[in-house]
């Protein structure tokens, strides 16, 4: 297939890649574990796509885990462009990239960001450039408070934004390590107010503790993604689709 046969919207979504972030200023949360699945699950889904990694980690857990899944079309980043001398990120440095990294010809790109603890939605305006926002969160009480907090300043960032017309970037509440359904419903009841959406629950299994060991062949993480095939289904499509999803609902929206 040349690329004069692809429809001109076709064009345009392979030109420009689908940019991810799983954030929170919680650590604990699961954040680089839901990047780590994501990746691999975009990476099984769409297997003539390139996904990128980007870890904005000063410390570089997820990034030094990661590489021994590279190979051409799946690559782990870790620029120290991307960060300031203060730890933050450096926004102008992130968005060139973002805005400079293109799919090579007739393939698709997704951009999968994975942030630290203590991340400042303020301090972060590289996020108006995602197209989701994934928030992961538990139903422990200092989590819910954590995510509150981030949310808040989340919110605070889109209405700072230069324009009205800007598009906005989906944001995802994703409720992760809940051990029952009632744990999901508290998570649900504990953010009902927020205008965000709220994601499929991912229920508590050992196996995502060692979701990042190296053991011979793989066998952790073949066995969590074999688990959480459901799950991942569910997640992949949600970012596939994206451009469908709600922007900044009423109040909390369950997908």
């Amino acid at each position: 297939m040349s690329v004069e046969s692809i429809k001109p919207d076709r064009l345009k979504k392979i030109a420009s890649p689908t940019n991810i972030i799983f954030g929170n200023s919680k650590g604990g949360v699961g954040k680089s574990t839901l990047a780590l699945m994501a990746g691999l699950g975009l990476a099984t889904r769409h297997q003539n796509a390139d996904i990128e990694i980007i870890d904005l980690d000063p410390q570089a857990t997820s990034s030094d885990s990661l590489q021994r899944f590279t190979n051409e079309r799946f690559s782990v980043v870790r620029d120290e462009d991307f960060f300031l001398a203060s730890g933050s990120p450096n926004n102008g440095n992130i968005v060139n990239h973002i805005g400079h990294d293109r799919a090579r010809p007739q393939r698709q790109k997704f951009i999968i960001f994975d942030s630290p603890a203590g991340s400042d939605p303020i301090r972060s305006s590289f996020l108006l450039h995602c197209d989701i926002i994934f928030v992961p969160t538990s139903v422990a009480d200092a989590d819910v408070f954590a995510t509150h907090k981030f949310l808040a300043g989340l919110q605070e960032l889109i209405d700072k934004r230069s324009t009205a017309d800007e598009r906005l970037p989906a944001v995802v509440i994703l409720p992760n390590m809940v051990d029952c359904r009632d744990d999901f419903n508290n998570v649900r009841h504990a953010f009902g107010a927020e205008p965000f959406l709220l994601g499929h629950p991912l229920y508590y299994a050992p196996i995502y503790r060692r979701a990042f060991r190296a053991d011979e062949g793989d066998v952790s993480v073949k066995l969590l993604l074999k688990q959480a095939k459901p799950y991942l289904k569910w997640l992949v499509d949600v970012i596939s689709n994206h451009d469908s999803l709600p922007r900044m609902p009423a109040k909390l929206y369950q997908l």
